[in-house]
C-alpha cells in the first residue's frame, strides 16, 4: 500500500471536501491506518544513540542503539564462503552488541556514533589479516578493521564532529532548497517532519540499516544539536 496523497469526504448530497493527508492531525492519521485506509505510519526514531556506518562508495546506513552509553569496540571480516562483517559495540553491559555487516563489508571504511554525550567517529580503513587454521580445509581469515582490546589491530578514533561534516552539510543544502530551519523543522507535527526527513535523508544519501525510523530518529538528533536542543 502506498502512501496516500489526500484524504476526501463524500456527504450525502454528493459533494466532497478534500485535504491534504500530511496536513492531517497525528491521532487521525493513526486512526485510519488502524482502520486499513492508509499504510502504517512512519515514526521519528528515539533512540539514545545512532551509528553511522559509511562505506568507499558513499553507501550509508544508520543504526539505532538503544543504550546509555555507546562505543565501538571491535569490527573486522570473516572470510568464509562469503565475507561477513562483525561490528561490536561495547554498551555499558555485560555483553557486547554485535551487528552483522553483509554489504561489501571490507569496503566499510568509517563509522561514527551520534548521542547526547557527543560525536565517537572510528577510521576503518586499513585491515590486518589474520588466520583460523587452515581456509582451504573450511578454516577462516579475518581482516580486523578495529579492535579497541588490542594494540596489535587498528583503533584509531576521534571525538571531533568533523566525521558528520558530509551529511550535516547535505541536510543544510536541503533545508535551504525548503525554505526551512532546522528549528522550524523541529516545531513541526511529526507527520510533516517525517514527510520532511524523508527528502533530507534522500538528498544526505543515508538509509535505514533495520529501520527507517532509525533515520529520521538520527536526523532529528542532528537538528538539535545544531540548534542546542538537548537530546
Amino acid at each position: 500500500m502506498s502512501q496516500p496523497k489526500r484524504l476526501v469526504v463524500t456527504y450525502e448530497d454528493g459533494s466532497t471536501k478534500e485535504a491534504d493527508f500530511a496536513e492531517l492531525d497525528g491521532q487521525l492519521q493513526l486512526r485510519l491506518s488502524q482502520l486499513g485506509l492508509c499504510p502504517p505510519l512512519d515514526r521519528v526514531g528515539v533512540s539514545k544513540h545512532y551509528l553511522l556506518m559509511r562505506w568507499q562508495d558513499g553507501w550509508q546506513e544508520v543504526f539505532g542503539i538503544e543504550a546509555e552509553s555507546a562505543e565501538l569496540l571491535r569490527y573486522y571480516v570473516i572470510q568464509r564462503i562469503e565475507d561477513r562483517g562483525r561490528l561490536s559495540l561495547d554498551v555499558g553491559a555485560d555483553y557486547p552488541e554485535l551487528l552483522i555487516v553483509e554489504r561489501t563489508p571490507r569496503d566499510l571504511i568509517g563509522a561514527t556514533i551520534v548521542g547526547s554525550d557527543g560525536v565517537k567517529s572510528y577510521a576503518l580503513g586499513p585491515e590486518v589479516e589474520r588466520w583460523e587454521g587452515i581456509f582451504e580445509a573450511g578454516g577462516k581469515k579475518e581482516f580486523v578493521k578495529y579492535d579497541k582490546t588490542s594494540d596489535a589491530y587498528p583503533h584509531e578514533s576521534s571525538g571531533d564532529p568533523e566525521a558528520l561534516a558530509g551529511v550535516v552539510d547535505a541536510l543544510g543544502d536541503e533545508l535551504k532548497k525548503k525554505g526551512l530551519t532546522p528549528r522550524a523543522l523541529l516545531s513541526m507535527q511529526e507527520p510533516l517532519r517525517v514527510a520532511a526527513y524523508r527528502e533530507l535523508a534522500s538528498a544526505a544519501g543515508i538509509r535505514g540499516g533495520c529501520k527507517q525510523q532509525d533515520v529520521y530518529g538520527f536526523i532529528e538528533m542532528l537538528l538539535k544539536r545544531q540548534e542546542g536542543v538537548k537530546t
